[in-house]
C-alpha cells in the first residue's frame, strides 16, 4: 500500500504546482492591469532567481558547470514561451489563450511517444481523449472575443515552447542538480524579459505610481510560488512521472485557471465549462487505471 502510494507522490507534488500555475492566469491578468508585460516578466524571474540562489550556492561549484548547458537550453524554451504568450494575450481573449495553452496535453503525449518511447494503451488513449474534449468545452472562445491572427500565432509558438520545456525537464531532470539547473533557467527568462523592456510603453506617464502593494503581492505570487517553487518542484519530480500521466496532469491546468478566474475575478462557469472540468478530471482518473492494471 505504501509502495503504491509512494509511486504517486510525484504526481501529487506536480498537481499542486499545476494548481498554482492555474491560479497564475488570474494573477497575471490582474498584474497586467497595473504593469506592462515585460516588466512583469523581468521582475518575476529576477526575484525567482534570487529565491533559488541560496539553495544553489549550498552545493559544490561543479554543480553550476554541470547545470549550465541544460539550464540555458531549458531556459531558452521557457523564455520563448512566457514572452510570446504574454504578447499574444494582448491580441486574443483569455479563453482562447487557455484553449491554445491546453494543446500542451496532446503535444506532450505525442512528444513522449516520439522521444521517450512511451506507449498509448487503451486507458491512456481514452483518458487523453476525455481531457482534450474537456479542455475544448472549458476554454472554448466566447462569441465576439478578439481572435487576431498575430495573437493566435504567438500563442501557438509559445505552447510549442512550453512543450519543449516540459520534455527537456523530463530528459535532464534525473541527472541535474535541481537548484543550479532551475536558477539558470530563471536567469535566462529574466534576461530576455529585461532585454525587451525598452520596447514596451509605460501604461501611464508616471509608471512608478503603479507599484502599489497589491501589485507587489501579485508579483510575489508569480515569482516565489509560480516560478521559483513551481519550476523547482517540476524539475525535481517530473522525470519520475510517465509521459502519458504527465500530459493528463497538465490537462488540469485550464480547470484550475477557470476555477481561480471564477473565484477571484468573478468569471462565471456555465454548464459547458462544468462538463468540461468533469471530463478533464475523468481523463486523469481513467489514465491512472492503466498503471494500476499494469502493476503485478
Amino acid at each position: 500500500m505504501n509502495t503504491t502510494f509512494g509511486r504517486f507522490v510525484p504526481h501529487l507534488w506536480l498537481a499542486a504546482m499545476i494548481a498554482i500555475w492555474g491560479g497564475s492566469y488570474a494573477v497575471v491578468k490582474a498584474s497586467l492591469g497595473a504593469l506592462p508585460p515585460f516588466t512583469v516578466i523581468a521582475v518575476r524571474f529576477w526575484v525567482a532567481a534570487l529565491c533559488l540562489l541560496p539553495f544553489a550556492l549550498v552545493g559544490p561549484r561543479r554543480d553550476w558547470r554541470t547545470a549550465l548547458g541544460p539550464g540555458l537550453i531549458a531556459g531558452c524554451a521557457l523564455a520563448i514561451g512566457y514572452n510570446l504568450q504574454t504578447l499574444g494575450m494582448q491580441y486574443t481573449s483569455a479563453s482562447l489563450a487557455g484553449f491554445l495553452a491546453g494543446l500542451i496535453v496532446p503535444l506532450v503525449a505525442i512528444g513522449g511517444c516520439l522521444f521517450f518511447r512511451a506507449r498509448f494503451g487503451l486507458w491512456s488513449a481514452t483518458g487523453l481523449l476525455l481531457a482534450v474534449f474537456g479542455m475544448a468545452l472549458l476554454c472554448w472562445p466566447e462569441p465576439g472575443a478578439p481572435n487576431r491572427v498575430l495573437g493566435v500565432v504567438l500563442q501557438l509558438i509559445a505552447t510549442v515552447s512550453y512543450v519543449a520545456h516540459i520534455l527537456l525537464l523530463s530528459h535532464f531532470g534525473s541527472s541535474m542538480p535541481t537548484a543550479p539547473f532551475c536558477t539558470w533557467q530563471m536567469v535566462v527568462v529574466a534576461l530576455v524579459g529585461s532585454a525587451c523592456l525598452p520596447f514596451e510603453p509605460s501604461l501611464v506617464e508616471n509608471a512608478a505610481a503603479n507599484w502599489t502593494l497589491p501589485a507587489v503581492l501579485l508579483l510575489g505570487y508569480l515569482a516565489v510560488l509560480a516560478s521559483a517553487l513551481g519550476v523547482g518542484v517540476q524539475a525535481r519530480v517530473q522525470h519520475r512521472i510517465p509521459p502519458m500521466h504527465l500530459a493528463l496532469l497538465f490537462a488540469l491546468q485550464p480547470l484550475f485557471a477557470a476555477f481561480f478566474g471564477w473565484l477571484t475575478l468573478g468569471e462565471r462557469l456555465g454548464t459547458m465549462q462544468l462538463v468540461g472540468g468533469a471530463s478533464i478530471v475523468a481523463g486523469v482518473v481513467v489514465t491512472s487505471l492503466e498503471r494500476a492494471a499494469a502493476s503485478p
